[in-house]
């Protein structure tokens, strides 16, 4: 064999290891590499079962921040959302030991403000929702009345006759005195024509580009008219109240929402305060009775504080303590008063003594609220009040 022929020889024996060796390497890596796809792929098909499992959680777990007053809490819903404002209601009472009645509001991410909750369709995971808590006197339509009377002498009249504010003796009560109770929706009253030629436009604008309206002069006939129609229900009007009025005057001109607060209308219910206060002096200037009965003057010695022993209304108590009919003076309802003593101790008068009580209707309450007689002694100066006729037009 030639040199040459030995050279091919050699060399074609080493290509062809090198090839084996090749391939063998390239096997070996091949089979590497299908291993670890192998593994990746069980990886990928792990996490994609969980992330199905997590996802299929997600769609029926729905998770909520909650404001409540100035606390701040979380609550879930495992099931997903209750299928209506009233199931989550429900929900969150029992959630938070809520036993007052409440309405929701939500935070909404166009307008980044709350917005009251009609429909859980609104909501979705994550959202911000805001306990309102509801007065009972606002949502009341209807109040039933039952007299109870304590017939032991040392019983308080005003206890005994409650019911005598709302006497239904008085044929047609001047326009001073109050007759309607807190209404269950607050009808926003008509302003002056400036007034309302302002919020119009303003109430444009801000649905346009969110601008709010900050007139003083506007803001200061809308706190003169909201404080005299508030005061057609109560004389004292408390927070709830306030903040009622505040959420109906906002929703009606929403350019009068405040940024920055909590409700945007959190000032509002500020100025209301110090609005119907003032409201109050200007009244009791004129001699209104409701108001006089809590000056110091005409407070008892032991109660001649400012903030103690106020005295107003009860909830459902209307006429509470009107003024005399027109005409009519504290002596000359006395004279009647003593004319109706005569008067009831006589037989078939029972008209005569239905007029009389309702001329000193006014007198006795007065007595009833300021004095806080004793049964007895009430008993002696109004022996017809308890009279089982009158008593029955009372119970109507």
């Amino acid at each position: 064999m030639s040199t040459l022929q030995t050279l091919k020889t050699f060399i074609n024996q080493r290509l062809a290891v090198a090839v084996e060796e090749i391939f063998g390497l390239l096997e070996t890596t091949i089979s590497n590499y299908e291993e670890e796809i192998n593994r990746q792929r069980r990886l990928l098909e792990d996490e994609r079962s969980e992330f199905r499992t997590n996802k299929t959680d997600m769609q029926h777990a729905v998770r909520f921040r909650v404001i409540i007053n100035h606390d701040v809490k979380k609550i879930t819903f495992q099931n997903g959302l209750p299928s209506s404002v009233e199931d989550m209601i429900t929900v969150l009472k029992q959630a938070f030991s809520i036993t007052t009645d409440i309405g929701l509001q939500y935070k909404d991410t166009d307008f980044d403000d709350f917005f009251t909750l009609t429909s859980t369709a609104d909501l979705k995971d994550k959202d911000t929702l805001k306990v309102v808590h509801v007065p009972p006197g606002i949502i009341m339509t209807t109040v039933p009345q039952e007299c109870k009377p304590d017939t032991s002498d040392m019983s308080s009249v005003d206890e005994l006759l409650s019911l005598d504010s709302q006497d239904s003796l008085i044929p047609s009560p001047p326009p001073t005195e109050r007759q309607n109770l807190w209404p269950a929706i607050f009808p926003i009253p008509t302003f002056s024509y400036n007034t309302e030629m302002a919020l119009r436009q303003g109430n444009e604008k801000f649905l346009k580009d969110g601008t709010p309206l900050t007139s003083p002069s506007v803001k200061s006939d809308i706190l003169e008219r909201l404080a005299e129609a508030m005061f057609s229900y109560t004389a004292y009007p408390n927070d709830p109240q306030r903040a009622a009025v505040a959420q109906a005057l906002i929703e009606k001109h929403p350019c009068l929402r405040e940024p920055g607060s909590f409700n945007g209308c959190y000032g509002w219910q500020q100025s209301l305060k110090y609005k119907c206060a003032n409201y109050r002096s200007k009244l009791k200037a004129h001699g209104n009775p409701e108001l006089l009965i809590n000056t110091m003057k005409h407070k008892q010695e032991g109660d001649r504080k400012p903030a103690k022993n106020i005295k107003k209304p009860r909830k459902s108590e209307v006429n509470y303590l009107p003024p005399h009919p027109a005409g009519e003076t504290d002596d000359s309802l006395e004279t009647v008063r003593l004319e109706l003593v005569t008067v009831s101790r006589t037989k078939d008068n029972a008209h005569m003594i239905n007029d009389m009580m309702s001329r000193t209707y006014s007198c006795r309450r007065r007595e009833v609220v300021g004095q806080s007689m004793q049964v007895a002694e009430f008993k002696e100066r109004w022996p017809a009040l308890f009279d089982p006729l009158q008593v029955n037009k009372l119970a109507q």
